[in-house]
């Protein structure tokens, strides 16, 4: 009886026959499932000194090490990124604190991959690269904005994780200083190319043919500043197209561009035929090809000719120029000045230039200066004139039958407003887009400034 007794005390499987196998199998097992305990003790224990539990035993039973986690932060700007190239260490965790210092929308995004959502100005937003093994490149996919400049890398480094950090440079007062003052010292600069030269047409038969090329082109747009862009006859703006009232005119466009385009006559009454939207009102212009636009004018004014193809881009980047229909009771002035604005791959600019390469409007004291403003960008740009105020007589080549005063004009994507201003002033005056991120920096003034300059 006490042997019973003994034996239904054992584990199981001890001293017993299993299918024969003989009695040391079961003690093996035991002394096995010791072992197993142990390596899961020390295994544990050695979790607690620095080693993630998660990890997977790598290749020569060592641990893979955890990827490193790098966070950014990186500034959005009117154009820019900064900083525009962050280093990592191969496999890093990447994490980006994105603010957006600019006066406009923006996202940061990874080419083909995970973005933010648009980021208001003054607004910020986290973007979770995730982990890094190659270069990656970093854009705001706003239309016009990465062509403008606003792009950026992430670039795997060895040895990043012991290099300083990469931020942006503040200027100290005295760059600030000097940056502005230089600027001022240069206006205005002398750079290559002039836009809104008057195109002078062939008459055949009693039409005017105007012969307009479109291609792209490299433009300097401030000293040193030279930019991929497009332009018709190589110039941004476009060449000025005159006409009057009940003119035939014909305007060929040759397309050497690697792309398709088409040119429609913002502000035109026009034939539906000749209205220049690709599938819709005419075929497509192909990259090679020549297409010829022919109507009589209608109705004058200050109007505009533009690409209507991906039209985006290839407006911001040059295809644009101005079309001058006089009316039958134009106000008498000295100076008709065009100021065609425009924003994207070539910057801010005013006919195609950004300060300090913008041209001055000098007129003598009592002089009347008639300005056309026309937005050709992406943006509205409100233009303050300091010390004289300007007289709003038309929109949309439409004249006012109540003209107003104002020393702000809001100008707004495809608008058309003609101004006179009176010199009634001695002096230099500031003449400025009121969206300050459109014409100061720490660095100083660029992009929309000139000034009006009274004798």
């Amino acid at each position: 009886m006490s042997d019973v007794s003994n034996t239904d005390q054992l584990p199981p499987t001890a001293g017993r026959r299993e299918s024969g196998m003989p009695a040391f199998a079961g003690i093996l097992g035991g002394i096995l499932g010791v072992a197993a305990v142990l390596i899961a003790t020390v295994a544990l224990i050695s979790s607690g000194n620095g080693s993630s539990g998660g990890d997977e035993p790598a290749a020569g039973g060592t641990t893979a090490k955890p990827a490193a986690a790098k966070a950014f932060d990186v500034e959005l700007g009117d154009f820019f990124i900064r900083p525009n190239l962050l280093a990592v260490e191969p496999g890093t965790d990447v994490t980006i604190t994105v603010v957006n210092k600019g006066g406009i929308q923006h996202d940061l995004s990874v080419k083909g991959g995970v973005k933010t959502e648009l980021i208001n100005a003054g607004g910020h937003a986290t973007l979770k690269v995730g982990k890094v093994t190659g270069r990656l490149e970093l854009l705001c996919t706003v239309p016009g904005h990465a062509e403008a400049g606003m792009t950026a890398a992430i670039a795997v480094t060895p040895g990043a994780a012991t290099a300083a950090p990469a931020t942006a440079h503040k200027m100290t007062a005295e760059e600030m200083d000097k940056s502005y003052l230089d600027g001022i010292k240069a206006f205005p600069a002398k750079t290559k190319g002039q836009g809104n030269v008057d195109l002078q047409p062939v008459v055949q038969d009693g039409v005017k043919v105007f012969d307009v090329t479109a291609d792209e082109i490299e433009w300097e747009v401030a000293p040193g500043d030279i930019r991929k862009g497009m332009a018709y006859n190589g110039m941004v703006p476009g060449p000025v197209i005159r006409a009057n009232v009940g003119d035939k005119i014909k305007v060929v466009l040759h397309n050497k561009l690697e792309e398709s385009t088409a040119i429609h006559f913002h502000g035109m009454l026009v034939p539906n035929s000749q209205d220049g939207v690709p599938g819709i009102t005419q075929p497509l212009v192909k990259s090679g090809e020549t297409f010829t636009y022919e109507f009589t004018v209608r109705n004058s004014g200050s109007h505009m000719y533009h690409s209507h193809m991906n039209g985006a881009t290839q407006i911001p980047a040059g295809l644009l120029g101005a079309i001058i229909v006089p009316g039958a009771n134009e106000p008498k002035v000295d100076q008709d000045q065009l100021m065609i604005l425009n924003d994207g791959p070539l910057g801010y600019t005013i006919n195609g230039k950004g300060f300090p390469a913008t041209a001055p409007i000098v007129a003598k004291r009592g002089e009347r200066i008639r300005v056309r403003y026309m937005n050709e960008g992406l943006q509205i740009h409100p233009m303050h004139l300091h010390g004289m105020t300007q007289t709003v007589i038309t929109k949309d080549g439409n004249p006012l039958p109540q003209p107003y005063v104002a020393d702000t004009i809001l100008v707004s994507p495809g608008e058309r407003v003609d101004v006179i201003v009176e010199a009634t002033e001695l002096g230099v005056w500031a003449y400025h887009c009121h969206i300050l991120t459109h014409a100061e920096t720490e660095a100083g003034m660029f992009g929309m400034v000139t000034v009006v300059i009274v004798q």
